[in-house]
C-alpha cells in the first residue's frame, strides 16, 4: 500500500468506527421494538468456538462476553468480565479479578469455575485458531470464586487484545454439560439466541439481567438476504431496517433515497491470492514472481470493485502491530505491474514455454477479479481456468489444499502476531501452505517479546521474506458499508465489518 494511501487508512482505522448515537432522542416508548439487520453471510452455529468469521464475530459480540475488550478507536484494551488483571515478571501467568455481578442466560452466575471449563472446552474446538489458542495456556486455576489464574506455555505479549475476540468468550460449564449442542450459545451478552435457523435468520432477544447498560431495542432479527438488490429493495420498503454490504453500483441511489443513509467505510478485510506451496507448479518462487509482477491490481480494482477499493503492497493488516510496506528501504520492489520484470522471471521458471493455472474462489466478484488477471496473465503464456464454487465449498477446500492459487480474503486484528494465521506452518487459515522456518521462528520470538522496538525488527523481517519468496499476491482492501433507515441509531460500524448492533435502536414511524 502507497504511503499516503496508508496514512488515510490508519486515519479511518482510528477514527473511521462510525458511532450513530445521540443521546436521549426520545422516551424508550418512542423506539421500535424489532429491528431488522439485513445479512449476505448465513451463520450456521450459535457457539464462538466453532467460527469467527464477520458474520459470527458480529452475532457473537451480542450474546456473549470475553475477560477484556478492545476500543477499535483508541486501540485500548478495556475491562469486560475481567475487572483487573496482573501480570507474573517472566509474562508468563496472568491473574484475572472477575465481576461478580455477572449472570449467564439461564441464570447462572458466571465465576471462575466456568472460566475453567471454556478453556478446557476451547482445546478440543471444531475451529483450528480457537483449539491453538487454547492449546497455548499450560494450566488454569481458580485460588476463588472471581480469580482466575492463567499459566501460558511460553509469553504472549499480544494476549489481552486476543482476550477480546469473540472466539474466546465464556461459556456456562452447567448449560454446555446439559446440551452439547444448544449450551454454548448460552452466553453473558445483552441478547440471548432465541431463535436460529442456519440459512435464514438469527432472532435475540434483549436480556433483562445484563451486567451493563440494558438496550431500548426488545428483540433484533437477522435476516439473511445474499443477493445485495434484494437485500437493498428490503430496506427500501421498511421490511428490514439496516443492509450491509449493498452493492457499491447501487451507492447513487442510497444517497439519493432521503428515507436512507449510507455509512461508507475502508474495509479491513485484504483480498489476496494465495499459491499452494504443496503443489510442485506453485513451489517455483520464479513463476510466483512473474504473476506478481504482470498484474495491474488498479485494472482488478477498477473491474471488479467498481474502484472503490485501495491497492495493498504486503501480508499484514495496514493498521497491525508491525506494519511495514517500504519496500525500497531494503532493496524490493512493491508488486507493481512491471511486464518486462514479469518475463524475465518467467524465463527463469521451470514453465518459460507457458502453463496452464488453476485459480479457484467463490462470489460474482471474485470471479469477475480473476477474469481480469485471466487477460493480465495471457502476454506471459498462463492459461488461467476459473473454479468458481460456493463459500462453503471455498472454505472445505481451502482448509484440504485441494487448489493450485486461491482468491480469498482475511480481515487482520490489531495485534501483529495475528500474521500467524496465514504465515505460520500449522495453522489453518495459512492457505498457501507456506513453511519457512524462520518466519515461524520469528513470530514466536515476536510473540514473547517485550521490547517493542525488538519485536518491530523481527515483524519487520517477517515481511521482508514473506515479500521476497511471494507465497501471497496481495491485492486490495476494498470499499464497504451499511446502508441504513435514516432513523436508525446507536449502531457502532467498524472498519473490520463486524460491526456492533448491541444497542442499535430505530425511532418508530
Amino acid at each position: 500500500m502507497k504511503r499516503n494511501f496508508a496514512a488515510r487508512i490508519t486515519f479511518v482505522a482510528i477514527l473511521g468506527v462510525l458511532f450513530l448515537s445521540v443521546a436521549s432522542a426520545a422516551p424508550a416508548s418512542n423506539w421500535k421494538d424489532e429491528v431488522v439487520i439485513g445479512v449476505q453471510s448465513k451463520t450456521t452455529t450459535t457457539n464462538p468456538t466453532a467460527a469467527g468469521n464477520v458474520a459470527h464475530s458480529t452475532m457473537f459480540k451480542l450474546t456473549h462476553n470475553c475477560l477484556t475488550g478492545f476500543n477499535e478507536t483508541t486501540k485500548d484494551v478495556v475491562p469486560e468480565l475481567a475487572k483487573t488483571w496482573k501480570v507474573s515478571s517472566d509474562r508468563k501467568t496472568w491473574t484475572f479479578n472477575l465481576r461478580d455481578d455477572v449472570y449467564f442466560h439461564n441464570g447462572e452466575k458466571m465465576t471462575a469455575d466456568d472460566w475453567l471449563f471454556t478453556i478446557q472446552y476451547g482445546k478440543s474446538a471444531s475451529d483450528g485458531t480457537v483449539k491453538a489458542f487454547y492449546k497455548a495456556i499450560e494450566s488454569a486455576s481458580a485460588p476463588d470464586k472471581y480469580t482466575l489464574v492463567i499459566n501460558l506455555v511460553k509469553p504472549n505479549m499480544d494476549l489481552l487484545v486476543t482476550l477480546a475476540t469473540p472466539y474466546y468468550s465464556a461459556l456456562n460449564r452447567k448449560a454446555v454439560e446439559a446440551n452439547v449442542v444448544n449450551g454454548p450459545a448460552i452466553g453473558t451478552g445483552p441478547w440471548v439466541n432465541k431463535a436460529f435457523v442456519s440459512g435464514d435468520y438469527t432472532l435475540l432477544e434483549r436480556f433483562d439481567k445484563y451486567w451493563g447498560e440494558l438496550p431500548v431495542t426488545k428483540t433484533l432479527r437477522f435476516r439473511y438476504i445474499p443477493e445485495a438488490s434484494a437485500r437493498l429493495i428490503a430496506l427500501e420498503n421498511h421490511e428490514i431496517d439496516a443492509c450491509q454490504a449493498p452493492n457499491n453500483t447501487e451507492l447513487d441511489l442510497i444517497k439519493a433515497n432521503k428515507e436512507l443513509k449510507m455509512i461508507s467505510y475502508q474495509s479491513s478485510a485484504l483480498t489476496y491470492l494465495a499459491f499452494n506451496m504443496n503443489s510442485e507448479v506453485c513451489r517455483d518462487a520464479n513463476l510466483r514472481l512473474a504473476i506478481a509482477y504482470a498484474l495491474n491490481v488498479q485494472d482488478v480494482i477498477d473491474g471488479a470493485a467498481s474502484g472503490l477499493a485501495g491497492k495493498a503492497d504486503g501480508m499484514w493488516g495496514f493498521y497491525q502491530f508491525g506494519y511495514f510496506d517500504d519496500w525500497k528501504s531494503v532493496g524490493l520492489a512493491n508488486y507493481d505491474l512491471n511486464l518486462q520484470k514479469a518475463k524475465e522471471y518467467m524465463a527463469k521458471s521451470k514453465y518459460s514455454k507457458g502453463l496452464t493455472l488453476s485459480f479457484m474462489t467463490s462470489t460474482t466478484w471474485r470471479v469477475n477479479a480473476l477474469q481480469i488477471i485471466q487477460q493480465q496473465l495471457s502476454p506471459l503464456g498462463i492459461k488461467v481456468t476459473i473454479d468458481e464454487v460456493d463459500a462453503a465449498g471455498l472454505t472445505s477446500k481451502a482448509s484440504s489444499g485441494n487448489f493450485q492459487v486461491i482468491m480469498y480474503s482475511v480481515a487482520f486484528g490489531p495485534e501483529g502476531d495475528d500474521a500467524r494465521r496465514t504465515l505460520y506452518p500449522t495453522s489453518a487459515a495459512n492457505h498457501a501452505k507456506y513453511n519457512n522456518p524462520r518466519v515461524a521462528e520469528l513470530l514466536d520470538l515476536a510473540a514473547a517479546e517485550p521490547d517493542s522496538a525488538t519485536r518491530l525488527k523481527d515483524y519487520k523481517e517477517i515481511q521482508v521474506i514473506v515479500h521476497t519468496e511471494c507465497p501471497y499476491i496481495p491485492l486490495y482492501y476494498a470499499n464497504s458499508g451499511v446502508a441504513i433507515d435514516k432513523d436508525l441509531e446507536g449502531a457502532v460500524f467498524s472498519s473490520s465489518g463486524a460491526h456492533d448492533y448491541t444497542y442499535v435502536r430505530v425511532s418508530a414511524k
